[in-house]
């Protein structure tokens, strides 16, 4: 249980870097670059509000007993020169 909380912390990060990437105006390739600098299987949706840029992280979780499981997080950032 501790990997599972150690793990979604990371995503938090990742999640948060990169919107915050986004919301500078970076292209999305940064976050490209981000998942495979990070992750196992991962993988981002990016959703672009009027003044702000949500990113979710999605990591598929394996327990032994149980089936695989996703994983997420969502972060957003206010757009940069509103």
């Amino acid at each position: 249980m501790l990997a599972l909380e150690s793990g979604r912390m990371k995503l938090i990060g990742l999640a948060a870097e990169s919107a915050r990437a986004l919301g500078r105006g970076e292209d999305s390739s940064v976050v490209d670059a981000l998942l495979v600098e990070r992750g196992i299987d991962l993988r981002a949706e990016v959703q672009y509000l009027d003044l702000s840029v949500c990113v979710s992280v999605i990591q598929k979780v394996k327990m032994v007993g149980f089936l695989d499981f996703p994983v997420s997080e969502r972060q957003c950032a206010r757009k940069s020169g509103l």
